[in-house]
């Protein structure tokens, strides 16, 4: 059985899940769930208000201390040991119990290991101490804390000069910069990929259980390794917009045959190779949200297995240009600051209103109504613009205060034909029409401001940063991460404050899976050492041979049966 099938314990039939996740998920993901905190967000302060819960279990320092000694205990595998307090083991023989001879004694590093060697003159003994097991088989054996630590190192972002450097300021003994490296280049970069296989499907199948047969909604969107078009490297993520769980991942380089050397290809051919391979495993996608990247749109059009799904445009993305016009006239225009506001408000207002595919030619026209708007005109007849709206959605409307008369445009002026020429530019009715209201690229600008992001290891980076993700994601349906603080973040100009929510440590099954994968791939690497050392060949020839016996005998044994057959009939 793989490792990553034991990501989460197995619970009984009658427990309870959270947000109905007992339908979506696995059987394997099936777990106790803990009990959600409740907001505790008492005053609009920034400051984190931590829960009654956590407040009512703090106790004394002295019964802390004592329960951190217990619990580190129970769990600790290796323990930090000064050289002074360590010799003190080593006064006596192991064998007889006489005193030793420190001068025949030996100490011998090996990264972060000790290795001890004492000889007895009373009873002609040498004993050796190892302050390590090892962990795989033959010469490719290697202490456990060394194999370890740079694979401990790489999949929870370390640097290894910051780790060395940390080293070195404690005096502990580390494994050289070298072996470490050589240690994730051949060891931890096969188990990465074989646990990152596992947690793929698995996330694959809870996605496609979610969605309970109508087709997912994905986001999809790349990062770069640099800004401009100097990047080498270009990733693209596609997720899921109601589970938010990342379901695939394509790392690139220029390099890369089809490329060229020209970055600016990198997304949309990161983008077709994202969901060609969904659709191979047969995920079905019903609707696709992205930027305005016309490449991206054009390649997944014209490829037979993304044509059929639906393409819509990130709203972030629609608005965006929008706002940079608006700019550009307030600039030059600074009355024109308050009906900056009142657009924006109009447009978001409208924009989620109407959702739907069917309902966008009618918002398209109530936000080109604000050209009426603006002039004080709540009503119209039908005319080569307006051709469904003739009123407004709402009374008229009052002075934000008393005295105050609200902004409006005369006819003809020059702030109004700017503004009227960008309502009704082909380009902003084109995306607007094609702008998706419910689902959006956020999720992905979420997990890239969280990803790693490495020039040698990038697409090894790329899958640990998942893995990383979906645990996060896996352990909220779950309803596993508690709240344990919360603080509001205001921002100018903003009417909806946003609250930052601080909840617990995931889980991070997948690193210790990582861990036992790669002692079962040094044991791997030991046994190719020893075919390679005898002679036994490293392709496939002996496979090859006995599969072409086997269909001989078959050829041979269908060609007895028809001559049996011809006797019989021929009597």
């Amino acid at each position: 059985q793989p490792p990553w099938s034991s990501a989460l314990a197995r619970v009984a039939s009658n427990d309870t899940f959270n947000d109905e996740v007992n339908d979506i998920l696995p059987k394997k993901f099936k777990s106790k769930v803990s009990t959600r905190t409740e907001a505790t967000m008492e005053s609009m302060s920034s400051g984190y208000h931590y829960s009654q819960e956590i407040l009512d279990g703090e106790e004394g320092e002295e019964e802390i201390v004592e329960e951190e000694d217990e619990s580190s205990a129970e769990r600790g595998r290796y323990a930090i040991v000064e050289d002074s307090c360590l010799s003190r083991l080593f006064k006596r023989c192991q064998e007889c119990g006489e005193l030793l001879d420190h001068s025949l004694t030996e100490r011998r590093r090996c990264g972060s290991a000790l290795v001890v060697i004492t000889e007895c003159l009373a009873c002609n003994k040498k004993v050796q101490w190892d302050s390590q097991e090892k962990v795989g088989i033959g010469r490719g054996q290697a202490y456990s804390l060394n194999h370890r630590i740079p694979i401990s190192a790489f999949i929870t972002g370390t640097p290894l000069p910051r780790l060395c450097d940390f080293a070195r300021t404690l005096d502990l003994d580390f494994p050289s910069d070298r072996s470490m490296r050589k240690t994730i280049r051949e060891i931890g970069s096969v188990a990465i990929e074989r646990v990152y296989a596992g947690w793929e499907e698995t996330v694959r199948e809870v996605v496609v259980n979610a969605s309970e047969g109508d087709g997912l909604q994905v986001s999809i969107d790349g990062q770069y390794d640099s800004p401009g078009f100097t990047s080498s490297n270009c990733k693209v993520t596609t997720i899921d917009c109601h589970t938010k769980l990342a379901i695939s991942g394509v790392a690139l380089s220029k390099k890369e045959d089809g490329i060229d050397g020209v970055s600016i290809r990198l997304e949309s051919e990161g983008a077709l190779r994202a969901l060609v391979d969904l659709v191979n495993h047969n995920i079905p996608i019903k609707k696709l949200v992205s930027d305005q990247n016309a490449m991206v749109m054009k390649k997944l059009r014209e490829h037979p297995k993304t044509a059929h799904i639906e393409r819509k445009l990130d709203w972030w993305h629609v608005q965006k240009h929008m706002r940079k016009e608006w700019w550009k006239m307030v600039k030059a225009n600074p009355k024109l600051a308050p009906v900056y506001q009142m657009f924006f408000n109009h447009l978001y207002f409208v924009h989620h209103k109407y959702p739907r595919r069917e309902d966008r030619p009618r918002a398209l026209e109530l936000v080109q109504s604000f050209i009426m708007h603006i002039q004080g005109k709540y009503s119209w007849k039908k005319n080569d613009e307006f051709k469904v709206v003739t009123r407004c959605e709402h009374g008229k409307l009052k002075a934000k205060k008393r005295g105050e008369s609200r902004v409006t445009l005369e006819a003809g002026s020059e702030a109004l034909e700017s503004i009227h020429e960008m309502l009704f530019a082909p380009r902003f009715s084109k995306a607007f029409l094609s702008s998706a209201s419910l689902i959006d690229t956020s999720i992905n600008e979420c997990f890239h401001s969280l990803s790693l992001i490495s020039p040698f290891y990038y697409k090894l980076k790329m899958l640990i940063s998942i893995m990383h993700y979906n645990c996060l994601m896996l352990d909220d349906l779950l309803g596993e991460r508690d709240e344990i603080g919360n603080t509001v973040l205001s921002r100018r100009g903003r009417l909806v404050l946003a609250i930052k929510r601080k909840k617990a440590l995931g889980t991070h099954t997948w690193r210790d899976e990582i861990m036992k994968e790669s002692v079962k791939v040094r044991e791997e690497l030991s046994d190719a050492r020893v075919a390679k050392l005898i002679g036994i060949p490293s392709d496939d020839i002996f496979d090859d041979l006995t599969k072409w016996w086997e269909e001989k005998e078959t050829w041979f044994g269908m060609e007895e049966e028809a001559e049996e057959e011809e006797e019989e009939a021929m009597g």
